[in-house]
């Protein structure tokens, strides 16, 4: 008797936590809506470029990558999704990959020296792009998002 209370209990605590799910997370999420569109720089295609979608009254942010083309797709919850219905700020920025560190002499070394010794502060990095355009207020870029069931394209054209 005893063993089928407990079988029966663990059939009901399975069936719950299958129906409810380990957690309720997805369910605070908002809507979102494909996102995609080009960036170009004096008509010319920006390869590699972080683009950000900055929601106006929520701040919830989408991100992007600009591929070879200069297409981007953005991504809020999970990869390509898009991004919350209304209107966003937007900030581009095209940061090149750190140039490769020289290797430390061996710890045992008189030539050792620990890194950062004698050295400023790391300088930060700088976008290959228009400076404006690393900063959603001063980038002059925005975009809306709708949710009308079609995908949102939203061409980027920066200037010098």
């Amino acid at each position: 008797m005893k063993r089928s209370v407990s079988f029966a209990l663990l059939i009901a605590c399975s069936l719950t936590i299958g129906v409810t799910g380990c957690g309720s997370e997805k369910l605070n999420r908002p809507p979102v809506f494909k996102v995609s569109g080009k960036v170009t720089l004096s008509g010319k295609p920006v390869a590699n470029a972080d683009v950000t979608f900055i929601h106006d009254e929520s701040k919830r942010a989408a991100f992007g990558k600009t591929n070879a083309e200069g297409v981007y797709k953005l991504t809020t919850f999970a990869a390509n999704d898009g991004a919350v219905e209304g209107k966003h700020s937007i900030k581009v920025v095209d940061i090149p990959a750190p140039a490769a560190t020289p290797a430390l002499a061996d710890t045992e070394s008189p030539e050792y020296q620990p890194p950062g010794i004698g050295q400023d502060t790391m300088p930060k990095p700088k976008s290959n792009l228009p400076a404006k355009y690393s900063d959603p207020a001063t980038s002059g870029l925005f975009g809306v998002v709708n949710a009308d069931g079609g995908e949102n394209v939203i061409d980027l054209q920066l200037t010098p």
